[in-house]
């Protein structure tokens, strides 16, 4: 099987390339992608599979993109009678939320395709060149954002692709270009409940989903925005009312059941 990647020492601000490789897959091959501390964006080269995010599974044909963003758990099967080979670049930046508009697999018009960086054939610059196409792609894919801004939603899909991270009102109010106390208060209005406390909601919603994919309760902090095990147990306690460990022994048994293809989930 070949499968390699090279880490791109880029420091860009919009668009960051900071990983990017090539997998020729044998067939049926079962890959999870998880853990992910950047967005990352796939094309397939040759072959074809499925991508699972959740509960959805996505038939993937040569030529198409597919893209899991940062926190999200994926799977992707190799077909058995066609395997695919993919080249992917994994990427960071102010921008790269806004990646979270487009559906986990699309297509590209042709003139688009044959304009981007062919990973096979490395050079110096190959970081430049990815960012270079990775603005390119978010010209021609993102919608602008609207004049008459929805700060509301704009908080909750910040918050949904940016949850692992440290987050604050007063870094969400600046990164939406907006008073403090104003989305402060437009957010309780419409939602019923405070920013501060949605983040923790949603953070709690989303460590469920990695406990019962037996992640242990460090891994599960860390992927979650949590600063500390200890920290994340206490939040874990004052939502669900018991502790992470405990939680975990009640509902892992749904594991298989629940997993996307069944079985053994490793």
């Amino acid at each position: 099987m070949k499968n390699y990647q090279f880490l791109l020492k880029q420091n860009l601000q919009d668009l960051n390339p900071i990983t990017v490789g090539e997998a020729e897959c044998p067939p049926g091959l079962k890959t999870h992608l998880d853990m992910r501390t950047s967005s990352v964006l796939h094309y397939v080269r040759k072959g074809c599979g499925k991508l699972q995010i959740k509960d959805q599974v996505y038939p993937v044909h040569q030529g198409q993109f597919f893209l899991v963003m940062i926190g999200e758990i994926a799977t992707c099967i190799s077909d058995s009678d066609d395997p695919w080979e993919y080249q992917w670049v994994g990427f960071t930046g102010t921008l790269s939320h806004d990646f979270a508009q487009l559906p986990p697999v699309f297509s590209l018009p042709e003139e688009i395709v044959e304009r981007l960086y062919d990973i096979r054939q490395p050079e110096e610059n190959m970081g430049m060149r990815l960012a270079s196409d990775l603005m390119l792609l978010h010209s021609k894919l993102i919608h602008p954002k609207p004049r008459a801004r929805d700060y509301v939603q704009q908080t909750i899909t910040y918050v949904q692709t940016s949850y692992m991270h440290k987050l604050s009102v007063t870094q969400l109010a600046k990164e939406l270009g907006v008073d403090r106390c104003h989305l402060s208060r437009v957010f309780k209005e419409k939602m019923h409940i405070s920013i501060q406390d949605y983040i923790l909601r949603f953070r709690i919603s989303e460590a469920k989903r990695y406990l019962k994919y037996d992640y242990s309760i460090k891994e599960t902090a860390m992927l979650c925005g949590f600063n500390d095990p200890p920290n994340f147990t206490r939040f874990f306690v004052r939502e669900e009312g018991i502790t992470p460990t405990q939680w975990k022994s009640i509902y892992v048994n749904k594991l298989v059941t629940d997993h996307p293809f069944g079985g053994d989930p490793s």
